[in-house]
C-alpha cells in the first residue's frame, strides 16, 4: 500500500511535523528519524564521557539484554498475524454473509447516489458519498424555499454541509489516492457536528416543514451514517494492511539485528582492547546500539500510526471528540 502525501485540508488542527511523524510520513523514514535521534543522543553522551564505551561489560550487558528482547519478536509477529487473520478467517457462511453485507451496502449507496455502478477505488467511492450529501443538502434548501422556511440558520447549515463535502471531495479528486491516503483525508471530514446539527434542525423545525423536506433531512442523516460506516470499514482494511506489513518487517529487521548484536557480544571485548581513538569507540558502540534497536524503531513507527488512526476514529457519530470543538485534549 502506498504512502501518503499531505494535503492542506488534512493538516487542519495538527502541526505539520507532528502529523507527518504520526500519520502521513513513510514509516521507514519515521523509523530512521527515531534511530537517528537515539544514535545522536548516544554519540553526544559518549563524546562527553557520560556513556562509558571503553568498559566492555556495560556494552555486553546491553547487547545481551537486547538479544533477549529481539528473540521475542517471533511471538510478537505471530500475535500481530493472529490479529489480522482473526478478521480474515471464518466459516464459509460467515465469509458469505460478510461479503453479501458489503455488496448490499454498496448497492444502497448506488441507489441513493443515483449511480449504476460505484467505483471499487476507495477515493472514488467516498467521492460518490460526499457528492450525494452535497446534492441532498442542496435539495433540502430548495424544499425549504418552497416551504417558506429558509432562514439564516438553515442557509448557514446547508452552506456548511455543502462546503465541507465539496472540499473533501476535491481533495480526493486531486490525485491518485491509495486507501491510506483516502482514510487520512476522510478522517478530517467533520461530519460529527453536522450530524448533530441535522438532528437539531429536524427536531426543532419538524412541525413547520413539509414531509418532503423532513425526508431530505432524514436522508442527509442516513448519508452521514453511511460515510461513517464506510470510513470505519476502510479503517479496518488499512489497519489490517499496516499490521501485516509490520509483522513482515519485524522478521526482516529482527534477524539482522540479532546477528549484529550477537557479533558485538563476541567481538566487543577484543575491540575495546585495541588502541583506538575515543571517537572511534563511540562510533562502534553507537552503531551496535542503533542497529540492534532497528526492530523497535519499526514497531514504534507503525504503532504510532495505527494508534493515532484508532484514536481519531473512536468517537465519530454519537460523540464528538473534543478536538472537533476547539480542544486537542481528547
Amino acid at each position: 500500500m502506498g504512502e501518503t502525501n499531505e494535503t492542506p485540508r488534512s493538516r487542519r488542527g495538527t502541526g505539520r511535523a507532528e502529523r507527518w511523524f504520526l500519520l502521513t510520513g513513510r514509516r521507514s523514514l519515521v523509523a530512521v528519524v527515531l534511530l537517528a535521534g537515539i544514535g545522536g543522543l548516544f554519540a553526544v553522551a559518549g563524546l562527553l564521557g557520560l556513556a562509558t564505551v571503553t568498559t566492555p561489560s556495560r556494552v555486553l550487558w546491553f547487547l545481551n539484554g537486547t538479544v533477549n528482547g529481539l528473540l521475542t519478536l517471533v511471538p510478537i509477529s505471530v500475535g500481530v498475524n493472529q490479529i489480522v487473520l482473526s478478521h480474515e478467517l471464518g466459516s464459509i457462511q460467515d465469509l458469505y454473509e460478510r461479503r453479501r453485507e458489503i455488496g448490499e451496502f454498496r448497492k444502497r449507496v448506488e441507489r441513493r447516489a443515483d449511480e449504476r455502478v460505484s467505483s471499487p477505488r476507495a477515493s472514488e467511492f467516498f467521492r460518490t458519498l460526499l457528492n450525494a450529501v452535497s446534492e441532498t443538502a442542496t435539495a433540502f434548501r430548495d424544499e425549504c424555499e418552497q416551504d417558506g422556511e429558509l432562514g439564516d440558520e438553515i442557509e448557514s447549515y446547508v452552506r456548511s454541509v455543502v462546503a465541507e463535502a465539496e472540499r473533501t471531495s476535491d481533495e480526493l479528486a486531486a490525485e491518485e489516492y491509495s486507501m491510506l491516503d483516502t482514510l487520512l483525508t476522510v478522517l478530517a471530514y467533520d461530519d460529527s457536528m453536522q450530524f448533530y446539527e441535522t438532528r437539531r434542525i429536524r427536531n426543532g423545525l419538524d412541525a413547520d416543514l413539509s414531509a418532503e423536506t423532513v425526508a431530505k433531512l432524514n436522508e442527509i442523516e442516513e448519508q452521514f451514517t453511511e460515510i461513517d460506516a464506510a470510513r470505519q470499514y476502510l479503517k479496518t482494511v488499512v489497519v489490517e494492511r499496516q499490521l501485516a506489513r509490520l509483522s513482515r518487517l519485524l522478521v526482516y529487521t529482527g534477524i539482522p539485528s540479532v546477528a549484529v548484536a550477537a557479533l558485538g557480544i563476541f567481538t566487543y571485548r577484543d575491540i575495546a582492547g585495541l588502541t583506538l581513538y575515543h571517537a572511534a569507540m563511540v562510533s562502534i558502540a553507537g552503531s551496535l546500539v542503533v542497529f540492534s534497536l532497528v526492530p523497535l524503531a519499526v514497531l514504534s513507527a507503525y504503532i504510532l500510526r495505527v494508534a493515532t488512526i484508532a484514536r481519531r476514529t473512536a468517537a465519530f457519530g454519537p460523540f464528538v471528540p473534543a478536538s472537533k470543538v476547539g480542544s486537542d485534549d481528547d
